[in-house]
């Protein structure tokens, strides 16, 4: 497997999926702060993070991925070679959720920003802005495969248009109801309210005491995101064999 991941990983050097990495969480903290100012620039980071622009870099990520294997010989080199496809599909997924922590890292750090120029407006410690960074990518890794599958079916525009708009309406139409806990979409947006105290509309409610139920949306979508990859590696190696 580590063959496999040592292959995915040399795919990224000099793309520019690497440059979104800084890119999309420098875009994210650069809108926060023009929405929400000194004070809002914090919680107003993440909430455009989960809300906007990580379903969106998912996507773009998991497309960028397929047409790299597309221009590569429309997978044709993969297909002809004596490898496992499943590996390689679990490879792609496991590498493009390292690639969300590393943007995940770049959030946190400009969120920190407000710690060292205004820490008395500063709502989260720089702790808790690194663990809610990291913690709002793993909710959403569950988008991986889905996205994977839907590139190679579907093509670019489809995982992109359609993720980051479910990304964006399902917490605003769902987030405050029960359906919430069933709804993927809704599950970062959950996290953030829970550990961040910020609602799925936006508005910061401040921190709260910690609790339990945090973990839930964590276990839900890493449940989810093993489920989808299999399902995903397996309908990859069947199919694109024939």
């Amino acid at each position: 497997m580590m063959n496999y991941l040592k292959a995915e990983h040399l795919k990224y050097k000099r793309t520019i999926s690497n440059k979104l990495l800084w890119l999309a969480p420098l875009l994210t903290a650069f809108f926060a702060w023009i929405v929400g100012g000194f004070y809002g620039f914090q919680y107003m980071t993440f909430y455009w993070w989960y809300a906007f622009l990580l379903p969106g870099t998912i996507a773009i990520l998991c497309s960028l991925s397929h047409q790299k294997e597309e221009r590569a010989g429309k997978y044709y080199s993969v297909l002809a070679a004596p490898i496992n496809l499943k590996k390689f599909e679990y490879a792609k997924a496991l590498i493009l959720f390292e690639k969300l922590l590393v943007a995940a890292l770049f959030l946190a750090v400009f969120s920190a920003i407000s710690n060292v120029i205004s820490p008395s407006l500063a709502v989260y410690s720089i702790g808790r802005g690194f663990a809610g960074s990291v913690a709002l990518v793993i909710t959403s890794i569950w988008q991986i495969p889905l996205c994977l599958f839907l590139a190679r079916k579907t093509g670019m525009f489809l995982p992109i248009a359609a993720n980051t708009l479910l990304g964006i309406l399902m917490p605003i139409l769902l987030g405050n109801t029960a359906f919430a806990w069933v709804c993927p979409y809704c599950w970062a947006a959950k996290l953030a309210e829970l550990f961040m105290g910020i609602e799925s509309n936006g508005t910061f409610l401040g921190i709260t005491m910690f609790s339990w139920n945090v973990f839930l949306p964590l276990v839900l979508s890493v449940l989810f995101y093993v489920l989808l990859t299999l399902g995903d590696a397996n309908h990859f190696s069947k199919k694109e064999r024939k």
